[in-house]
């Protein structure tokens, strides 16, 4: 799929399963860095789509292949993300690759 015709700037794709009432495990595909181990922005969206469509109860324990996020959504969608961080990597990013972002 990160090579399709009708993606020809590549996707985000995230997969997002009902795992109990309140609970919904996710996998996470980004176009520049391919498959992800977790991601608090999809943890919030998945919470957030699963509490709109009725299919889970906020608060939600978001899982992903990194770890757990509990996603608590209160009725005007406010968001609050809880659970331990970990470091997982570290790096410096060149003026030249930010320049080329322009």
């Amino acid at each position: 799929m990160k090579n399709h015709i009708i993606f020809p700037k590549r996707t985000n794709v995230q997969l997002a399963v009902p795992s109990g009432p309140r609970a919904i495990s996710i996998l996470i595909w980004e176009r520049g860095a391919g498959e992800t181990q977790a991601l608090g922005s999809s943890a919030c969206a998945a919470a957030c789509a699963g509490v709109r469509l009725g299919l889970v109860k906020s608060p939600v324990r978001v899982k992903a292949p990194g770890g757990t996020l509990d996603i608590t959504v209160d009725p005007q969608y406010n968001i609050t993300m809880k659970r331990p961080v970990t470091e997982v990597a570290r790096g410096e990013i060149s003026q030249a690759f930010i320049d080329g972002l322009r």
